[in-house]
């Protein structure tokens, strides 16, 4: 009976992945010949693919050998789909897509953060299935799988990002919330979150309205920059905490 449970759960799990991944566009397939980092895979056709909604984890950061080993274990060699929800290349003129392994449907970005080897990260012009990836990544920090087991990963409260630089996430209290022009400035504890104008009707429109924001449990994630501050262009980048 427990091994039967065990299966469906799985299987519902593999419909909730099917659901959420066919509300992407095709972008093609191809074979993955190489891992280089653990967002980041070489094709067959010698196109560079980042893994969307992942933060990017050099091979030189803490764990990061450990997340490209996850990486490699589960697409290389592999036939992989490409569904975009965004922008199709970065800054960078690499392609970005989440990744759907053919033979078993498998997301790999769902996938990577259950083992707690990535961390979400989405931008203002990639952010599709956000609530999905950090739905997975709670539960792998809750449990303290992978990266999560180790400090350098741990959500940060504002004042130990005073000194910090790069990729961080931050929870705290909103404070102060300034309007700047047709944008708003958040002081969340020492933090500065900045939301710019052309982003306030999406925070207006996913209820997450900045004056509606005063006073309560946060956490944002992005580049952490002197001051310390940083910038919030999209709403996903803030999750409204629950409090008892």
């Amino acid at each position: 009976m427990r091994a039967l449970l065990a299966l469906i759960v799985l299987l519902l799990a593999g419909c909730g992945d099917g659901a959420a991944l066919d509300r992407l566009a095709p972008a093609g397939r191809g074979r993955v010949v190489e891992v280089i980092t653990a967002d980041l895979v070489i094709l067959d056709d010698g196109e560079a693919v980042k893994l969307a909604g992942l933060a990017s984890l050099p091979r030189r950061a803490p764990y990061g050998v450990e997340a490209r080993a996850a990486l490699d274990t589960l697409v290389l060699g592999q036939e992989v789909e490409l569904l975009s929800g965004g922008a199709p290349r970065d800054p960078f003129g690499r392609r970005v897509a989440h990744l759907r392994l053919a033979r078993n449907r498998q997301w790999v970005q769902g996938r990577l953060l259950e083992m707690g080897a990535g961390r979400v990260r989405t931008f203002s012009d990639n952010r599709a299935l956000a609530a999905e990836m950090l739905e997975r990544e709670a539960t792998a920090r809750r449990d303290r799988r992978g990266l999560w087991a180790l400090p350098d990963h741990q959500v940060r409260l504002p004042a130990e990002v005073r000194l910090a630089h790069g990729f961080h996430i931050v929870e705290g209290r909103v404070g102060a919330v300034r309007r700047i022009g047709r944008g708003f400035e958040l002081e969340v504890g020492g933090l500065t979150a900045e939301i710019p104008a052309r982003a306030a009707p999406d925070f207006e429109a996913a209820e997450k309205s900045p004056p509606t924001l005063a006073g309560r449990l946060v956490r944002v994630r992005g580049s952490v920059r002197q001051g310390p501050s940083m910038r919030l262009d999209h709403p996903e980048a803030v999750e409204v905490l629950e409090e008892p």
